[in-house]
């Protein structure tokens, strides 16, 4: 993460409030959370741009700008995107399909409640 964990006292806070979902917001926000993402979501930016372009629909940049919300949701509280790593690390190491899938459950878990915050 970009931002200063040191100045950051409470890990259950959130670093920022969370973004409106517009490209500039987002585009912030993901700098803020995670510097190597920025280079991401500009690539992912102009791929949606296009694809609205070519299919003369905003479908594209409404999918881009929920993804980017949810990946700032999850990440902006520090103590949330600890837990999305280790689940993720959880998953590949599991020895068993009981325990992926109990890994995979939080990890949706975590998904939906990313995705309510992004839409609030």
């Amino acid at each position: 993460m970009s931002a200063d964990p040191a100045h950051h006292r409470d890990p259950d806070e959130p670093l920022f409030p969370m973004p409106p979902l517009t490209e500039a917001a987002l585009r912030v926000a993901v700098a803020r959370v995670d510097l190597s993402a920025a280079v991401r979501f500009e690539q992912e930016f102009h791929a949606a741009w296009q694809e609205a372009v070519q299919t003369d629909s905003t479908v594209p940049m409404h999918t881009f700008l929920h993804r980017w919300g949810v990946f700032v949701a999850l990440r902006r509280i520090p103590s949330r995107a600890a837990r999305l790593d280790e689940l993720e690390r959880a998953v590949g190491r599991a020895p068993t399909l009981e325990e992926a899938r109990a890994a995979s459950t939080e990890i949706a878990a975590l998904l939906d409640m990313a995705a309510r915050e992004a839409a609030e």
